[in-house]
């Protein structure tokens, strides 16, 4: 089974345990097509968990057949006999999968970065000569770029520090399970001990930020919110949830990052 058409074409009718029993004592690739089948939802709920990173220029199939090629490799190297649940197996995995897709496509045009680059040139120059934030017309004024083009850019500059925070999460993932359990299917003492502390790091660096960076954080990682619905429950305008938004990332990214290197 190679896409997403095919997976669908598969009922789920028997108990995902007693289903992975049988494949691993038959290998029949007919019971692999119905564990997959069954997990199906797993993979979209990842992809649809990472929308706000996913680049429009993709379809969104192909994230979700990247996905069924990662269940697949879970399934075949799954060992049902160590006790671990399938679920908290292939959740990083799917996740993992689906930076790793968007990496070898290097899907960040080079012009994005170049704006990026630019524009936090210019807001600083701006800032100093005005003594204060400029506005957006004015910054669009100095840019020489139209409104339309100038919100464009700060939605894919949004999503490129959205990505590389969840870049450093899968790095910080991949820390933990090589200190930790071999395989990752179960966790060490060791292990969890990392994944609690990982988690109060990144706890505390949120209870720090402003309200504002808090708020739109809290939207994007806990409700999967875009950034024209953020705006819209805190009744701002799209181009300020996304300052916040990469605001708030940039301190948790730093934050983040000074907790890997502490642990290398």
């Amino acid at each position: 089974m190679n896409n997403l058409a095919e997976a669908e074409a598969y009922e789920d009718s028997a108990d995902p345990a007693e289903l992975m029993l049988r494949y691993k004592q038959t290998g029949d690739l007919e019971i692999r097509n119905q564990l997959v089948m069954h997990y199906l939802g797993s993979v979209k709920k990842t992809v649809m968990s990472m929308r706000s990173i996913l680049p429009a220029n993709m379809q969104y199939d192909d994230f979700i057949n990247q996905g069924v090629l990662a269940l697949i490799d879970c399934i075949d190297k799954f060992d049902p006999s160590r006790g671990a649940s399938f679920d908290t197996y292939i959740f990083k995995r799917l996740r993992g999968s689906v930076l790793s897709y968007m990496r070898k496509q290097s899907w960040l045009p080079y012009r994005v970065r170049s704006a990026r680059r630019t524009i936090l040139q210019e807001q600083d120059a701006l800032t100093a000569e005005l003594s204060r934030e400029p506005t957006q017309a004015e910054l669009c004024e100095r840019l020489d770029m139209s409104m339309e083009d100038y919100d464009r850019y700060i939605a894919e500059i949004a999503n490129a520090e959205m990505y590389s925070f969840e870049d450093l999460l899968e790095n910080a993932s991949q820390l933990i399970n090589h200190a930790g359990s071999e395989d990752g299917e179960q966790i060490s003492p060791e292990e969890r001990v990392m994944q609690e502390e990982l988690c109060q790091v990144l706890q505390q660096a949120i209870d720090a930020l402003p309200k504002r960076e808090r708020e739109v954080i809290t939207l994007c990682y806990y409700e999967n919110l875009n950034l024209r619905e953020i705006g819209e429950v805190l009744g701002v305008s799209q181009q300020r949830a996304s300052c916040a938004r990469t605001s708030g990332l940039a301190k948790l990214s730093k934050r983040l990052s000074d907790y890997l290197s502490e642990r290398e």
